[in-house]
């Protein structure tokens, strides 16, 4: 799980990033300025792993853990499973490190972004058992054949919304944007991979602490039973969509 740090400690590790005095007084400048310390430090603490981060990818955060134990309880021995929206890989790598007995295909719109996420593929040795394909999810669909479930934690604060969140500001807008009710994503992988999802598996979604009774509506209207588990705030912040018979 992940944990919050004291100021103290923040600045602590921001000097030993940056020994050099003036190098650490123009990182401390951005800190104060708002620039998140994952950035500055070029890493990030999810699950039980350290990712490199870098401004392209959106900086995981530990109410995201929460789908990694929704998908870490659901897939099958030597299971296959898809993560779209990958970003820096953080939940298909942190599953795939803890389950060697699992394969893996993540997508990502970014070749920026998709760099990232193989730097962290090799730090934490999971091999080739994750491949990572560059797609447009409302065009493309590179995946091959069936999957025992579908992750995805996509950019799902809807496009008006984004400006009232000031501590995003640093953040890659396309991995926040959801469109105009913040739902453009599940509507698309709904559609268009659903296909690819194995009999009796499942989709995955993280979802805003808000959107809970549209992502039921979704799923009732595609022919899917929904179930959503909340974050350690207790807000909404999983669905698992599986076919109805």
């Amino acid at each position: 799980m992940g944990s919050e740090y004291t100021m103290e400690q923040e600045l602590i590790w921001l000097r030993e990033k940056y020994p050099d005095e003036a190098d650490f007084s123009s990182a401390l400048a951005r800190y104060r300025a708002g620039e998140p310390l994952a950035y500055l430090l070029g890493e990030q603490y999810f699950w039980r792993y350290r990712f490199t981060v870098t401004p392209d990818v959106l900086i995981p955060r530990p109410d995201t853990e929460r789908l990694v134990e929704a998908a870490l309880s659901v897939l099958p021995p030597n299971g296959r499973f898809a993560d779209l929206c990958t970003g820096s890989g953080a939940i298909v790598l942190s599953i795939a490190a803890d389950r060697p007995d699992l394969t893996a295909d993540a997508l990502d719109i970014s070749e920026a972004v998709l760099a990232v996420a193989r730097t962290n593929q090799n730090d934490l040795n999971v091999g080739e058992r994750v491949r990572f394909w560059r797609a447009d999810l409302f065009t493309e669909d590179p995946l091959v054949g069936l999957y025992d479930a579908i992750l995805s934690n996509p950019p799902y604060i809807p496009a008006a919304d984004i400006a009232r969140f000031p501590s995003l500001a640093y953040e890659p807008q396309i991995a926040l944007d959801g469109g105009e009710d913040g739902m453009d994503f599940y509507r698309a992988i709904l559609t268009r991979f659903a296909h690819h999802l194995k009999e009796g598996g499942c989709f995955l979604f993280e979802i805003g602490y808000d959107q809970g009774e549209q992502i039921r509506a979704l799923a009732e209207a595609n022919g899917y039973a929904c179930t959503v588990t909340k974050d350690y705030g207790g807000n909404d912040r999983v669905a698992k969509l599986t076919k109805l018979t």
